[in-house]
Order: structure tokens, then sequence, then C-alpha cells
């Protein structure tokens, strides 16, 4: 019993403690509708004093009243950049006290919360309505709230209210909302406004109490992982540079992680979202991207990021500032997953030798490591952590891990390995459709092929019913895509373009018949994404540009929306390419054992290729959906060509080198030129940084610089 009691209460200190740090400041948050006398000073005609102001300079909401004459006024709601809201005319009387109630999502729309205000305004003076409308809002910090004054600036109104707001109890408004209570007031608002917050931590306390025993272990532990870093050295130290480049990518060069992204929040709004029961979001997290169905707002992004994003923001930790972190750690979690491919390879061609088990060679350690970290569009992606980028590079990562997972699964079908591949496909499919639709595909193929090799026992119940159960469970999970779109928009199609923003202009949605894919689109998808290099050589840094000087093959009966820039895959990822194809295919024939491996990457790749091929966009990120075939395909033409002995190896290891390097050379130019000249969002002294760097190259080669291109208004949107 005492010991029970020294378990539950060290977890109740530890969450007292933890309680105290989270509230250590007042959340923010005024009640809302917040009700108030609101007395005005004698005004004239034009006169514009704010009531409540929330957020920053450039985003910020403001709710003010304007003078029509001495004797009337009018609120106004404007949201820096959007043309403001006028209410009907009200008669006051200077020094008389008005009593008003007001509803806005300035009031609580603090970024943590779980239940986010309506974007709505509502204002009621003397018991009528005089103001009741949708709006657009951004949201603040805990700290950007202010009543009767405006710290912001621009032209909604005066920097002061002339005039005083009281609550009906008495007292100032602002001294009732700034004035920090007592500590455990504080915890106890904490507790209220964030309920998701306080019961995660004392989960979370409970768990640490309860587990603190596991801490025994962790020298042990320690040591073995230290092990298995020094057994797999080679991988460790390419993927620690690998990963150091892609921070300082991500970045923007500033190596800073939990930095707020443009369009980097969604995930975080989606998982609040999900926390509270909701599928749809706020105007902040999707903008101008959002699909909008029964009077509200949906992202076509899946939920996987959301989800893992969720125990964070149920702790109200980083929000708006995980974008960076998550593209880091996907990162990765693609490196891993495709040294793992390569050792998978391994087991295929070479089955019971003493070596089976070994690390792969120094050299294709480096080669799959170069050519995923620094060669593909891996590497491309993390030149802007917004959500189209982290929806690809997160599908391509579960899609990795599932491919590994099923593979393993083919090897030694009694095991349980396909529903590793099954989890971590139904996650591709929530980050991105492609990827996903890669990783179900392979593993049905996979149910198949290791249904047909259980020889005389195939037609046995248990058989019959393990593939069938695999297969169904493939399909339902690529078809969970249609029926999440069932639960936000009433249609099947996961993106319905007649209710997408971007899809507004009527012309717009003519020329694609209203479709995101077209048969007739195939041949110009297959140009684009293997057959155009796209490319031109210049004297100047970075020497390889986007654009052929000549024009490219024109397919008049392709419907396309968004053709945006595109580099042919075996140009930017030549390594990654040849290996797939060349090499795959010298293992299956050298390696008798190895073909149904490469054949089902092989099948598995069809359907996802013909959706890119058809789809109405295409663009260089889009490549990335190529990546977990590549990769996979990749780690077999590896450790085929770590099998050949005497001559051959050598110099088809000079071959794949002198491809990685070419990898290396075409997508890191790519993805400088467009982070610093082409890409919208990046910082002024990113795209400075970039041209000095391009100046200094320059002339320490004396070659002339080129012209700097025009940069777009804005990037694809899907």
């Amino acid at each position: 019993m005492k010991r029970l009691a020294v378990r539950l209460g060290a977890p109740a200190v530890l969450f007292l403690a933890l309680a105290a740090w989270h509230a250590r400041e007042r959340p923010a948050i005024s009640p809302n509708p917040v009700t108030f006398d609101l007395v005005l000073e004698p005004g004239e005609a034009g006169r514009a004093d704010p009531l409540i102001v929330s957020g920053r300079t450039g985003a910020g909401d403001f709710l003010t009243v304007r003078f029509d004459d001495a004797r009337t006024v009018r609120f106004v709601y404007d949201s820096w950049g959007i043309p403001g809201i006028e209410s009907t005319p009200l008669p006051i009387e200077p020094g008389v006290p008005v009593r008003l109630t007001v509803e806005m999502p300035g009031l609580s729309h603090v970024p943590g919360q779980l239940n986010l205000p309506r974007d709505h305004v509502r204002v009621v003076a003397r018991g009528a309505v005089v103001l009741d409308t949708p709006v657009h809002a951004y949201p603040r910090r805990p700290d950007e709230l202010y009543f009767g004054e405006n710290p912001l600036g621009g032209t909604a109104c005066g920097p002061r209210l002339r005039g005083r707001m009281t609550v009906p109890e008495g007292g100032s408004l602002t001294s009732r909302v700034g004035t920090a209570p007592p500590l455990h007031r504080r915890i106890a608002e904490w507790a209220g406004h964030f309920p998701q917050q306080a019961a995660v931590l004392a989960l979370l306390c409970l768990a640490a109490a309860f587990g603190a025993t596991w801490l025994r272990r962790a020298p042990a532990a320690a040591a073995h992982a230290g092990r298995i870093l020094a057994r797999h050295r080679w991988f460790t130290g390419a993927a620690t540079i690998a990963t150091l480049g892609y921070l300082w990518l991500v970045t923007q060069g500033t190596w800073r992680l939990h930095e707020p992204e443009w369009f980097g929040d969604f995930y975080d709004y989606q998982a609040a979202s999900l926390l509270s029961g909701r599928l749809d979001v706020p105007e902040a997290a999707i903008g101008g991207e959002a699909f909008e169905a029964r009077g509200k707002l949906y992202g076509y992004f899946g939920p996987t990021p959301a989800l893992l994003r969720a125990p964070l923001v149920a702790l109200g930790l980083g929000f708006g500032h995980l974008s960076r972190g998550f593209m880091l750690g996907f990162f990765v979690a693609t490196l891993v997953a495709a040294y793992l491919l390569l050792r998978e390879a391994q087991r295929w061609l070479r089955p019971g030798a003493d070596d089976a088990d070994a690390p792969p060679s120094p050299f294709a350690t480096l080669v799959i490591v170069a050519s995923v970290g620094w060669g593909s569009t891996v590497l491309f992606l993390g030149t802007r952590a917004i959500v189209f980028h982290e929806a690809i590079l997160s599908g391509i990562a579960f899609a990795l891990w599932s491919a590994w997972c099923a593979l393993r699964h083919l090897r030694a079908p009694p095991g349980r390995w396909w529903i590793g591949a099954l989890v971590c496909g139904v996650a591709s499919v929530h980050c991105r459709p492609p990827t996903g639709l890669f990783a179900l595909t392979l593993l049905g193929c996979v149910a198949v092929v290791a249904w047909l090799h259980s020889g005389a026992a195939r037609w046995t119940a248990p058989a019959l019913r393990r593939a069938a159960l695999i297969g169904g469970l493939c399909v339902a999970g690529q078809l969970s895509l249609n029926g999440l779109a069932w639960l936000k928009f009433r249609t099947f199609d996961p993106a319905p373009l007649a209710i997408s923003r971007p899809y507004r202009d009527p012309a717009r949605l003519e020329r694609i018949d209203g479709k995101s894919f077209h048969a007739a689109n195939i041949p110009f998808g297959f140009y684009t994404y293997f057959v155009r290099a796209n490319l031109r050589l210049e004297p100047g840094f970075p020497w390889i540009y986007w654009h052929a000087r000549e024009p490219g093959r024109e397919f008049p009966r392709a419907k396309l929306d968004l053709p945006d820039h595109t580099v042919a895959t075996p140009w930017a990822m030549p390594s990654l390419v040849v290996l797939a194809t060349l090499g795959a295919a010298a293992a299956a024939l050298g390696w008798r054992r190895a073909r149904p491996a490469v054949a089902v990457l092989w099948l598995a790749a069809l359907p996802m290729s013909l959706a890119l091929f058809a789809a109405v966009a295409t663009a260089q990120r889009y490549t990335g959906d190529f990546c977990p075939w590549l990769i996979a395909g990749a780690a077999f033409g590896l450790a085929a060509l770590d099998s050949l002995a005497g001559g051959w190896r050598a110099s088809v290891r000079a071959v794949v080198a002198a491809l990685t390097l070419a990898a290396i050379a075409v997508t890191g130019a790519l993805t400088l030129n467009y982070q610093g000249d082409y890409l919208w969002g990046v910082s002024e002294e990113t795209r400075a940084r970039y041209q000095v760097l391009r100046t200094e190259i320059d002339a320490f080669f004396g070659a002339p610089k080129p012209p700097t291109p025009a940069r777009p208004a804005a990037d694809a949107a899907r």
C-alpha cells in the first residue's frame, strides 16, 4: 500500500509542477462572447476607435466603432488585408452607456486550443443584433489581445478608444482581462481552457511514474544501441552527413527547426480538429486551398501527419512551429527505410550465405544514402517545409517502410510482417495517395505471389483465407481514402474540384471537364516524367538550370491545368532510375530467387504511374511519388552489384558512382535554384544569401552570372 501511495503521489507532484509551468502565464483567452458597457466621448464623422484588437501587424483583426455623425455609430470588423464589414447604424448619446455583447474569433483564437471559435462575428447592442456575419480571422499568440487600444497600426482605426469599456459587475474590461490571478487559479483556468492538455499530461505523469523501473535497463539498452551503430557505421556516418545537409536546406540556412512556416501549420490545425472530434479546419489553416462543403472548410491533405502531431498539439507544444522538425524526421525515416530495403535485397540474393545478414558494402551504403538523400526528389522537397512537401515526403517514408515489411512477408509468409506493411501502407495513403497506392498494391501482389508459392497447400482453407484477408484489407485501405472523402465532402471523390476554392473559375474547370484525371493525359505524363530532360547548361553557378532551350513536344489532346516545372526522373535521379531498372533486371535474371520480389515491385508501380500520368497537373515535387518504387528497386540493383566478382564489379561501380554524382549535381542545382529564385514564401534573407553564393562562386571561376528568372506569384496548388 505504501509503495502504491508513493507511486501515485509522485505523478501527482510531477503533474502539479508541470501544470504550474504550463500555466505560468494566464491563458489570454477572453470569454467569447464578451459583454461590456461602452461609453463614448463626443465624436465627429469618420472617426474610428478600437474596441477589440487581436493579432499582430500584417495579421490582425479589428472590431472598431466608427462615427457617421456626432450621435450615430457603426461597428466595423476589419481583418488585415480584407475589406471591412459594417454593422447597421446605431444611435448613441455621448456619455451614456451602451450594453454590447460581442462574439468574434480573435477573443479566443489561440493556436493549441482544441475548441477553436467559429469564423463568425456577432455584435448585439441594447439587445438588438446589429452585425452577424462570417468573417476572415487570424490566429493570435496568447499576449496579442487588446481592448480599447490598437498597437498594430494600419488604417482601420486610431491608436486608442476615446471612451471606456466596463464590465457589468464593475471595473474596466482591460484590467479584468490583463490582471494575472494567483497560481492556483491560473492552473484551474489552464485546465478549464485546455482540458485535453491536462488529461494528456496526467496520463504521461502516470506512465512516467509506473515506468520508472525501465530506467534501470537504460545502460544496457544504450550499450546495445552503440554496438548496432558501430556495426553499421558506414550508414550512420553517411546518414548523419546527409541529414545535416537536409537540416541546412529545410531551415533555409538558419539551422532553426522551431520556426513557423507560412502554410506549414495545416496539420497542427487538423490535429486540433481531430482531437475535438471534427474534420473541418478554420480559415487560418487552409485559406485559399480550402474545399467548402456544408458551410465548413476542409483540406484535401490526409490526416496521417496530423495524427502524429496530436500528442504535441494536445499538450500545447510547438503549435505552428512543427513542420520543419517533422520534415527532418520523415527524411531520417526515409534514409533508414532505404537502408533496410538494401539489407533485405541482400538477403534475397544471398539466402543462407554466411554474410547474408552482414551490413552491405560501404560502396552500396554510400550510394543508397547519397542517391536518396541528396540525389532524389527527397532533397528537393526540403526547399520549404510547407504542407505540399510534407505530404509527399511523409508518404514516401511510410511507403518505404510498408515495402520493407511486405518484402519480409514475401520472404517468410507464415509471419505477421504483412500487418506492418498494411498499417504503413494505409498511413501512406492518408499522406499522399499515389505513394499509398504503390504500397498497398505491393502488399496485395505479395499476398498473391506468396499464395501461389505455397505449393499444394494453396487450396487449403487457411491459405485461401489468409490471401483473401490480406488482399481485401489492401482494397479496404485504399478505399478508406474515399470513405474519408464522403465524411468530409459527401462525395467519394477525394478532391472534388467543384467545391475547391482554387477552381472557382468556371473556365478553369471547363478546361479539364471538372476532372482530376484523363486517359488522354497519359502520353504527356509519361513524356514529362520519363523522357524530357527540360534542362539547360549555363556558365554561372549552379550551372544546371530549369527549362530546356528547345520547346517540348506538344500533346494537343491532353487536358492540363497545372503543368509546372518538371525534369524527367532519368535526368533528375539517374542513379536510382538505372539501378531500379537495369540493376533490378540484372538481379532478377542472375538470381532466380529474387525474381518474385523484383516482379511485385514493378507490378506495384503500374497503377500509381498510370494515375500520375493521367493527372491534370505535373510538378517536380510529384516525381517524389516515384521514389518508393525507385528506391526499393535500386536496393536490388545494388545488392546484385555487391554480388558481382572480378573486373565487372569495378567497372559497374565506376558507372554507378558517376551516375550518383550526376544525380547529386542535377538535384542539388535544381533544389538551390528553386529555393533561391522560384519558390514562393522563401524569406528575402534566404534569397539574398543564395545570390551572394552565386556571385562568389562565379567570381572564383571567372564566369558571368546568368540573369535571375522572374519569380512566379504562386506555386501549383496540388
